[in-house]
């Protein structure tokens, strides 16, 4: 295997890395937009229904 195959691999690699932590923290942020959506949406019912 020469040298340009193994920079190739690390470069491959190294992407792979960086799109799979991006994912993840997308996944985090996802999950935050909605529990606050939740909690907004819990609050709003329990303003209209004993408001």
């Amino acid at each position: 295997m020469d040298d340009e195959e193994k920079i190739a691999r690390g470069v491959a690699r190294g992407i792979a890395r960086h799109e799979s932590a991006r994912a993840e923290a997308q996944g985090r942020q996802l999950l935050g937009c909605l529990l606050l959506l939740a909690v907004f949406l819990g609050g709003f019912i329990l303003l209209v229904t004993y408001g």
